[in-house]
């Protein structure tokens, strides 16, 4: 069993492209946001920025028991996704995928989600900067970080892409991080202050 880690700003289509790859894969599903929910591993409620605070000893000990559970069942791949999903020992990484979303295009899902303006700028501004990405640089895992962009692209097309990087018919090069930067985009067109003030 292979572990995909699927990554990325809440609104980049974590939850969506996982289920997605279900229908043409032999692959288990884990979603941390879920499992924090649903096996109560939540420390409080932050209404300031309007998220639960998860407990991270408690669902990374949780994840690793659920882990052992599906090597029995020997699927060919688990996902384990979650915008947190960089809390998964590394150990238990072997691939990583950071989905990635256009600024704007981010504001617009979001929005349309019902998030508030303030909780739409934080996430937003979160993708700007890369943090999803840049959690996973900062630990010592021996697998490549990969980016999807899902600003244009179909599900259908980024399911592809990613079924094709797990059964490795598609140089992964073409997708290694750091291909795309919001953070330089928004500068070359002068429009770092629409995101900070």
């Amino acid at each position: 069993m292979q572990i995909l880690i699927v990554s990325g700003t809440p609104g980049t289509g974590k939850t969506t492209i996982s289920n997605n790859v279900k229908k043409y894969i032999d692959v288990k599903i884990i979603s941390l946001n879920e499992l924090a929910i649903s096996e109560n591993l939540i420390e409080k409620y932050d209404t300031k920025r309007e998220t639960s605070v998860i407990d991270n000893k408690k669902i990374i000990g949780f994840l690793i028991e659920l882990i052992k559970e599906y090597e029995k069942e020997d699927p060919e791949f688990l996902i384990i996704e979650s915008h947190f999903s960089d809390i998964v020992p590394e150990q238990y990484i072997d691939f990583v995928i950071v989905l990635r979303c256009d600024p704007d295009e981010l504001y617009s899902r979001l929005k349309r989600r019902g998030y508030k303006t303030e909780k739409i700028r934080e996430n937003v501004q979160s993708e700007i900067l890369g943090n999803c990405v840049n959690y996973f640089m900062n630990k010592p895992i021996n697998t490549p970080i990969l980016e999807i962009d899902t600003t244009r692209a179909s599900i259908e097309l980024i399911t592809k892409t990613v079924i094709n990087i797990l059964t490795k018919k598609v140089d992964i090069k073409d997708f290694y991080a750091g291909k795309v930067d919001w953070l330089e985009k928004l500068f070359q067109e002068d429009r770092l202050q629409t995101f900070f003030d």
